[in-house]
């Protein structure tokens, strides 16, 4: 429970306190957390202490995965939450200079938080404080970023392998998802199968669309141990397009080149830059629409943002995409990605699925 004393001295420090509400914060300071639901569940640190108020219903579960690292309260719904925070948390709460709140946290349950202790200061992200420590990774948990990518390489290959004319979206998407299962992971993060000019959409969620001639496009991932992967790469049905050839080569440079650039301590808006500037030169910047890459650990999309505008500095040990793309409507479009672990020495690629184009017959 070293992250819980890190963030009571750090609060101390600072004459605050967070209140965190279930989900990848709560897991990052607990290795545990509950099922979220309409219940009012809140992790309250400060300088005093730790102490978790939560619903009847899962203090069991509370009391298996958390032993003794925090003070337990519970409530019943016939009672609910609103006595037991003044109780619990109320003299702290009276003194505080800042009050920290996860930033997912359901407005309604920090409105009865608010009304319950009537604090009257600044209230704050928790991300602000979250966000830095989550983004440099200790070594277990890349070795669980390591293990969860090595799942989503099999449920790739397997994927590509399984890819036909006449097949459906959807279909592939099954065959995906089975095989994450099959390997090992907890569950699947997100699945977007996009065929033909569906490749052109980022986001394309998965229909009964029939496969045919083209481009198809698999961008997966999964979650291992609570550690989540993510990957993208292109086949294509028949005798690519030189166009479509020309566009891959280019994306692939775009992250070979951003790859360089992706050690420790750059600024994330120069390997950004580095990347949409081959793209850029090739005459396809206005088809680049969205940013280089994002943070991955507990959720598949945190910080650092790797993109123009934002000057951090990633650390050593911190793991992030990059996917550049480039998406010609109602045509195709093009994504590669690659997680990868920053250090001194260079970027750590952690998929072994090439990004060739893969070719299925026709």
């Amino acid at each position: 429970m070293h992250r819980l004393a890190k963030a009571r001295e750090r609060l101390g420090k600072e004459n605050a306190m967070m209140f965190v509400s279930c989900g990848d914060d709560f897991r990052y300071l607990l290795s545990w957390s509950p099922l979220a639901d309409e219940r009012l569940t809140f992790l309250g640190i400060s300088g005093d202490g730790a102490a978790l108020v939560i619903p009847s219903v899962n203090v069991q579960e509370a009391r298996e995965h958390v032993g003794g690292a925090v003070e337990l309260f519970s409530y019943t719904d016939q009672e609910g939450p609103e006595a037991l925070l003044l109780k619990v948390f109320g003299k702290t709460a009276s003194r505080l200079h800042t009050v920290y709140v996860s930033d997912d946290a359901r407005f309604d349950h920090v409105e009865t938080l608010r009304s319950s202790l009537g604090w009257t200061a600044p209230l704050q992200r928790a991300s602000a404080l979250m966000g830095p420590w989550r983004m440099t990774k200790d070594a277990d948990e890349i070795e669980k970023l390591k293990a969860s990518q090595i799942i989503n390489d099999q449920a790739m290959q397997a994927g590509l392998a399984a890819i036909r004319v006449g097949m459906t979206e959807m279909e592939v998407q099954d065959v995906i998802h089975r095989a994450f299962m099959a390997n090992g992971a907890d569950r699947e993060a997100f699945i977007i199968v996009a065929a033909g000019s569906h490749s052109a959409l980022p986001h394309h969620t998965p229909d009964n669309t029939v496969i045919a001639e083209g481009p198809v496009l698999l961008d997966i991932g999964c979650y291992k141990d609570g550690y989540a992967s993510d990957m993208t790469r292109v086949a294509y049905v028949g005798t690519p397009t030189d166009e479509f050839l020309h566009v891959h080569h280019i994306v692939n440079q775009a992250v070979e080149t951003a790859l360089a650039k992706a050690r420790a301590f750059a600024e994330a808006q120069s390997i950004d830059h580095a990347a949409r500037r081959v793209i850029e030169d090739a005459g396809y910047g206005t088809y680049f629409v969205h940013r280089l890459g994002h943070g991955i650990g507990l959720s598949v999309h945190e910080p650092p943002s790797i993109m123009e505008g934002n000057p951090i500095r990633v650390p050593v040990n911190s793991a992030f995409s990059i996917e550049p793309g480039i998406y010609l409507p109602k045509r195709f479009g093009v994504r590669l990605e690659e997680v990868v672990v920053a250090k001194e020495e260079g970027a750590v690629v952690l998929s072994q699925v090439p990004r060739d184009v893969y070719h299925v017959k026709s």
